[in-house]
């Protein structure tokens, strides 16, 4: 069987996620996972502040095949949080 370098790797698992992404795209579901560019777009904050969210565990994310992906969700569950604290203020 022949052997697959990383630079295989990276790209054959490049081509997957855009497979996926884009079948998730076509049946209108949300994707779980975000590469940074698209959470800062998705949460409306800047490069800077979504990378101290996530150091400071207020979001999930980490680094998958030297990119860092975030967890949707914890965008989410992260601002109705934001909101209750407010809100009971």
């Amino acid at each position: 069987m022949p052997r697959i370098d990383n630079e295989q790797l990276e790209a054959l698992a490049d081509m997957v996620a855009m497979k996926v992404k884009e079948t998730v795209q076509e049946a209108g579901a949300q994707p779980k996972w975000l590469t940074m560019e698209e959470a800062v777009v998705y949460a409306k904050t800047s490069m800077r502040k979504l990378r101290t969210w996530v150091d400071e565990g207020y979001i999930y994310g980490f680094k998958r095949t030297g990119r860092y992906v975030v967890d949707r969700e914890s965008i989410d569950q992260w601002y109705n949080s934001e909101r209750l604290e407010i809100g009971g203020m």
